[in-house]
């Protein structure tokens, strides 16, 4: 509890958190949010009543871990009030202060690194808004870092080299979309001895020419399938490793080091229509496996897991309803930014 009860005593004291007009507070913010904080790792993300009913379960521990006198729980009506007298961009940084990551070159762990656009703040007769990028944990779907671009004017590429920079991920390993596979953003994995593996699409129209002729006319080293059921449907995964370090390249990529390429069939069947479904997808990586057969099935899971990106887009998007809210107005700040939601 030491380590909450800290978090608690920087909330009390931490410089523009509070937003509230100081004329009639009433209520511990402190206290609230760190309630707020013990419901999301209670794993009650779903809605703002389910953490509501976390704060008030957990009241009277909490008040005896802190040593404090509050009668009772905020109220349902007042919590979302108070919460968007936030400042999110300070709440953030305390977050992430407390709630660290601590990365070990030597024992590297999988990140998954995407992009979600904030489709509340989508101005009328735009098609871009805000977008939102993280690197998140494969293991726990923790995450290590996050930042923003506004997508009228920046892109996704830059924002997530530059988090992957900025968090010293780049010695970690790293997933990601067929949109991050360009020399900048593996040349920095490659040189920190990091490991990445990214999706291979027609972005990259010469390189997934080649290396559709390399599975057409190599044997896989490693193969592996997995046959999942649910949702409605029978999912089978046919995964297959090919070593590509004796391929040619184009010069561009001759800080990259490609060493291994990954091919994933998926086969869909719904169970309800019988409709069938197939796509394959490719995914190139400097990862070296030196003993194919034993060593695979650890990046057969990564591809798998990177899916743990789209689980956090899928809880803000659905679950919390996200991309229904509309922005009424954006307050910037000397460090970030944030955004009411027009309810």
């Amino acid at each position: 509890m030491n380590k909450e009860t800290t978090f608690y005593k920087d909330l009390q004291k931490a410089e523009g958190l509070d937003l509230r007009d100081n004329r009639g507070k009433r209520h511990n913010l402190a206290f609230i949010l760190l309630g707020v904080i013990i419901g999301l790792l209670r794993k009650r993300d779903g809605n703002l009543s389910s953490i509501h009913r976390s704060m008030v379960n957990t009241h009277k521990k909490l008040c005896t871990h802190l040593n404090v006198e509050i009668e009772r729980a905020v109220s349902r009506a007042q919590l979302p009030r108070i919460l968007c007298k936030v400042s999110l961009v300070k709440f953030e940084e305390l977050l992430f202060e407390h709630f660290v990551i601590e990365l070990d070159k030597e024992e590297k762990q999988w990140f998954a690194g995407d992009g979600k656009e904030l489709r509340g703040s989508i101005e009328k007769g735009s098609k871009r808004g805000e977008a939102l990028v993280q690197l998140v944990r494969h293991e726990d779907g923790a995450v290590l870092g996050q930042s923003r671009y506004d997508g009228k004017k920046e892109s996704e590429k830059p924002c997530l080299r530059n988090l992957v920079e900025a968090q010293n991920a780049q010695t970690q390993k790293i997933t990601a979309d067929a949109l991050h596979l360009y020399p900048a953003m593996t040349k920095l994995i490659e040189q920190a001895k990091g490991v990445f593996m990214i999706g291979l699409k027609g972005n990259q129209a010469e390189l997934l020419e080649d290396m559709l002729w390399h599975t057409n006319n190599n044997e896989p080293l490693a193969s592996h399938d997995t046959l999942d059921k649910g949702h409605g449907r029978l999912e089978q995964r046919y995964y297959s490793y090919f070593d590509v370090s004796k391929e040619y390249f184009d010069k561009r990529w001759d800080t990259t080091n490609f060493r291994s390429l990954f091919r994933v069939v998926r086969q869909r069947t719904f169970l309800k229509t019988g409709d069938h479904s197939e796509e394959t997808a490719y995914y190139i990586s400097n990862a070296c496996l030196p003993k194919p057969i034993e060593s695979s099935e650890e990046y057969f899971d990564a591809i798998r897991n990177h899916w743990s990106v789209e689980v956090n887009n899928h809880v803000r998007d659905v679950s919390l309803n996200e991309d229904n809210f509309r922005t009424k107005k954006t307050c910037y700040q000397d460090d970030g930014w944030f955004t009411y939601p027009r309810h």
